[in-house]
């Protein structure tokens, strides 16, 4: 194609070129504005400002991370841009223990188990209070109280085994004042047992058959029921001239059933405090707190070839005594005419000290007398009373307290655990909490009886604890 004609059609087409020309004049223009407007012409006012200096608060943040660090303590920080802490470690999900709630005794029943309690005041302190509670417990208003300064959780069915022998009236464990802390003990714990729970109380003496129950059931803890026991436990080794299990407002007895299918041993023959646990467990409770100045184990009778043994060296002991010309057969009548003798003289001092507004003394055996610290008290008090062995003591003046042999024997202390579990296995379906107390005097060692009585408490659920004067009179001073 020649130039000539190319020209001519380019020029002879001037629309179009027109048309091509201004579009890329508009593209062109374009193209500058988005430039202008994108990299030269944007305004400060929209600039983003260096993030260093934007954003304060993460290094706020840190820096306070970094001081609680170095100081052991929380970060007290504004959540702002915390970040999450990762860890595989087991011991970082586990929650902090809950602190152990201090046993408080009578507040718990404000609202430990979810319920209100009213109390209505009897004097001494002794108020009676009902709780309504206990969704978190089944509705059962189960909740915790103290006796004696031991906490037990379960008090739904509770009994108390109380010795009222004249053995807890010593001087060496307190008297009356002592014994009068744990006559209040019970009045206080029952005066806040809730109306849905239920008591009884069985009261034991020395002898065997001397038990006194408060009722032959479980009783409700209404108020009525309340104040019915108040005045029932109230007189209780009270005076000097009422002491002992009918001393209480009414005497109930108790009669032993008869036992089958418990394969209890019918040779054993039960010491007064485990008769009255007995008792106390045909009331099918839940809790039992045994108070005992004694835990005496049980006896058997002696088979007779053992009986013929110790006959016979009692009849060597009697031919030593009458060849040091002491008569045998009259120890036994200068003995007793010298004990009479001595309770006589006792009984007039204990007129002296009533009329002078002063408690007496109280013994159960007559020996007691003669024992060191109760001779140290009749001293210090003005007091005196000697023992006349005319007749009765051996060569070097020692008294012959004992002279012949016993019909019966005791048995080893884990035949009476044994007993006890029978009992537990035939008289309840889910076996009672057992927390026995021994009440001793400050010069008596008893060994084998804690051993003892710290083995019952662990094989029935309970704890063992010891009693003195002392800590009795402690319980007394703490109480509001």
């Amino acid at each position: 194609m020649s130039r000539g004609s190319l020209l001519g059609r380019v020029l002879g087409g001037g629309p179009l070129l027109v048309s091509v020309a201004v579009h890329a004049l508009v593209v062109g223009l374009a193209g500058i504005y988005v430039v202008h407007e994108t990299v030269v012409g944007k305004k400060s006012g929209f600039e983003a400002p260096p993030a260093r200096e934007s954003a304060p608060v993460p290094r706020e943040v840190e820096h306070r991370l970094r001081v609680a660090r170095q100081s052991g303590g929380a970060a007290a920080v504004s959540p702002v841009s915390m970040q999450r802490v990762l860890t595989t470690a087991a011991s970082a999900f586990a929650l902090p223990p809950l602190p152990e709630m201090a046993s408080s005794g009578p507040s718990l029943f404000g609202g430990a188990a979810g319920g209100t309690s009213a109390g209505l005041g009897l004097g001494r302190g002794v108020g009676l209070a009902t709780g309504l509670g206990g969704g978190a417990l089944g509705g059962k208003g189960l909740v915790s109280l103290r006796f004696l300064g031991l906490t037990s959780p379960r008090v739904n069915k509770v009994v108390f085994v109380v010795d009222v022998s004249r053995d807890l009236m010593d001087i060496r464990k307190g008297g009356f004042k002592a014994f009068g802390v744990i006559r209040d003990e019970m009045m206080r714990l029952v005066a806040e047992l809730p109306p849905s729970a239920q008591f009884g109380v069985v009261l034991f003496g020395g002898a065997a058959g001397d038990i006194n129950v408060f009722a032959p059931q479980l009783t409700p803890a209404t108020v009525a029921a309340k104040e019915t026991f108040f005045a029932w436990i109230r007189p209780v080794n009270a005076r000097p001239d009422r002491l002992g299990t009918h001393s209480a407002g009414a005497f109930t007895a108790w009669k032993e059933r008869p036992q089958r299918g418990m394969n209890l041993d019918t040779t054993l023959l039960p010491p007064p405090w485990v008769r009255a646990l007995h008792a106390a467990l045909e009331l099918k409770p839940e809790t039992v707190f045994l108070v005992t100045g004694t835990a005496a184990s049980a006896l058997r009778p002696r088979s007779e070839a053992r009986r013929e043994i110790l006959e016979r060296r009692n009849d060597l002991t009697k031919e030593r005594l009458k060849r040091q010309g002491i008569d045998p057969e009259g120890i036994a009548r200068a003995r007793l005419a010298a004990l009479a003798k001595a309770r006589r003289e006792l009984q007039a001092i204990n007129a002296q000290l009533q009329a002078q507004g002063k408690s007496p003394y109280i013994v159960t055996d007559t020996k007691r007398i003669f024992q060191p610290d109760f001779q140290a008290a009749l001293k210090q008090a003005g007091f005196a009373i000697e023992l006349d062995t005319t007749g009765w003591a051996d060569a070097q003046g020692k008294p012959i307290w004992e002279l012949g042999v016993s019909a019966h024997e005791k048995v080893d202390f884990a035949e009476v655990l044994t007993h006890i579990a029978r009992l537990q296995n035939g008289l309840l379906r889910e076996k009672a909490v057992l927390h026995p107390f021994l009440f001793v005097g400050p010069d008596e060692k008893p060994k084998d009886p804690v051993e003892h009585l710290t083995l019952l408490a662990q094989r029935n659920g309970g704890k063992f604890s010891l009693l003195t004067a002392r800590t009795l009179e402690a319980l007394a001073e703490k109480r509001p």
